[in-house]
């Protein structure tokens, strides 16, 4: 009797397909978001950064010594913090929960800077009806947001 199985075919090495158990492959593309204090971290940072841009564009020249711009930016940052607390902390969590497949964390560093630029750019444009001025409050918005997230560069364990 003739066994006629496909059994005698011989693949080469480079063909044979790897099995992996489920939990190696799980663990490889597992998406861990960043822990509360992470967010809080790259939040902070971007009010500074943002009271920081206004204090030095719309501020100059207001204040009769260095305190004076400190407590500006001071000021700035919590009216920021306030405000980006319905804006630009959604925002990030959402574009942050969009790049989940994203390894490398320079792109994430880029689409923290240009989106919120675009977003600021045509909502503050569309609201104010002009073009070069809502460029560059998104612009600050986009930096101050970048920097947040490159803040949490050091935490990122995706």
């Amino acid at each position: 009797m003739t066994d006629k199985g496909a059994d005698d075919v011989v693949l080469p090495p480079a063909l044979i397909p790897r099995r992996s158990s489920p939990a190696v492959a799980a663990a490889q593309h597992r998406y861990t978001p960043p822990g509360p204090l992470a967010v809080a971290w790259g939040y902070g940072v971007a009010c500074i950064v943002l009271a920081a841009i206004a204090t030095i564009v719309v501020g100059w020249g207001t204040s009769r010594d260095f305190w004076g711009y400190v407590w500006t930016v001071i000021v700035a940052a919590f009216y920021a913090a306030g405000l980006g607390l319905f804006t630009a902390l959604p925002a990030a969590l959402l574009l942050g929960w969009l790049l989940r497949g994203v390894q490398r964390q320079g792109q994430h560093v880029l689409a923290f800077f240009l989106v919120p630029l675009l977003l600021g750019w045509i909502i503050i444009g569309l609201s104010v009806h002009a073009v070069v001025v809502p460029l560059f409050m998104g612009a600050a918005i986009g930096v101050a947001m970048a920097a947040g997230r490159a803040a949490v560069w050091p935490f990122a364990r995706a």
